[in-house]
């Protein structure tokens, strides 16, 4: 009886070893896919901001379509240890930079198309009023203020 008792204490033991073994692993692999993407979307709005001052209109709108994607990837993968309430946002600007991009080669029609895809996002922002002009509005005093505008005013001095 006593070697019964003993092997299910044993057989029970690496039973829940194993459910924890593999609960936690999955854990830690969800924890670091969520930092992989989270990079990833950082990696792609870095490279955004570098082509918005520096690149071509060509080479802009081609990193805000590839931001696009970045936020599709991140969307799919689901809740993960970050609010996901900033990709409505990241999602709404960049069609409103789509239709600005758009509207300055004077694609009419590109330029509606994107700010519609932006005013599809407002109810998911939250934002008391929601409209393309409010968005572009947002957008212009955004890149105004970026840290990667050559004209910008708000670089931080570093001597004072």
């Amino acid at each position: 009886m006593r070697r019964v008792t003993a092997t299910a204490i044993a057989l029970g033991t690496f039973i829940a070893g194993v459910l924890l073994g593999f609960g936690g692993s999955r854990e830690i692999y969800r924890a670091r896919l969520t930092a992989y993407e989270m990079a990833n979307i950082d990696h792609v709005s870095m490279y955004v901001e570098v082509q918005r001052f520096e690149g071509t209109p060509q080479t802009y709108e081609a990193a805000l379509r590839d931001f696009l994607l970045a936020l599709d990837e991140r969307e799919r993968a689901g809740p993960g240890l970050f609010s996901t309430h900033a990709l409505p946002v990241d999602r709404a600007l960049t069609y409103i930079r789509l239709s600005i991009l758009a509207s300055e080669r004077n694609d009419l029609a590109a330029a509606a198309k994107y700010r519609s895809q932006a005013e599809a996002v407002c109810p998911q922002l939250g934002w008391r009023s929601c409209s393309a002009d409010e968005m572009a509005g947002v957008v212009r005093r955004l890149d105004e203020h970026s840290l990667w505008n050559p004209k910008s005013k708000s670089v931080p001095s570093h001597g004072s």
